[in-house]
């Protein structure tokens, strides 16, 4: 062998090996996402069109695990834990979340699909609702964060270790918990 054929070999593994690299780094940060549109407790609700039962307001997120481009809004409600980050937010010169607008109780929303989200960084994994709001002559598409996991349940790999705090179209929470998939990059 040549001295040029062997740099030639070298040079094809080193660039082998740092696409190799960049695609390995690229699956590990990314935002992986599963459709758990046929789990409970979401299979009960997707297809459904709910009545909300308290006023629920719609926001535009400037960056967050609702990256889903047909679904531009988020909705949140008083019972909602990201409740007190959106009442906030409104004191902030420049908030993450931006008021669209309230729609009172009696509102409905037609749940389409549920989608689990896992940050690629953290590792944490957010369920969400997508729908959409027809009202006052104008449609919403919005997503809903519901649910999250038992911090010490999921650390001892207890399967079932989703909770889900009352949604707005609940008469009363569902004190059940729930087994969901890992989202995956394929």
């Amino acid at each position: 062998m040549t001295t040029k054929k062997i740099m030639s070999i070298i040079a094809v593994l080193i660039i082998v090996g740092i696409a190799g690299f960049i695609f390995l780094l690229y699956t590990t940060i990314k935002t992986k996402s599963a459709d758990i549109s046929g789990y409970e407790p979401f299979k009960a609700w997707v297809g459904q069109t709910v009545r909300l039962d308290k006023e629920t307001l719609l926001f535009e997120q400037k960056a967050g695990m609702n990256n889903h481009n047909r679904y531009p809004y988020i909705l949140l409600d008083s019972l909602h834990p990201q409740w007190q980050h959106a009442e906030e937010a409104k004191d902030v010169e420049d908030p993450d979340l931006k008021e669209v607008m309230a729609f009172p109780a009696g509102t409905h929303l037609k749940i389409e699909k549920a989608i689990q989200y896992t940050n690629g960084v953290s590792g944490f994994s957010s369920p969400m609702l997508f729908g959409t709001i027809n009202y006052a002559g104008q449609t919403y598409k919005t997503g809903y964060q519901w649910g999250e996991a038992d911090i010490s349940k999921d650390l001892n790999n207890i399967e079932k270790c989703w909770k889900f705090h009352r949604a707005p179209w609940q008469a009363q929470e569902d004190t059940s918990f729930y087994a969901l998939p890992k989202a995956g990059i394929w």
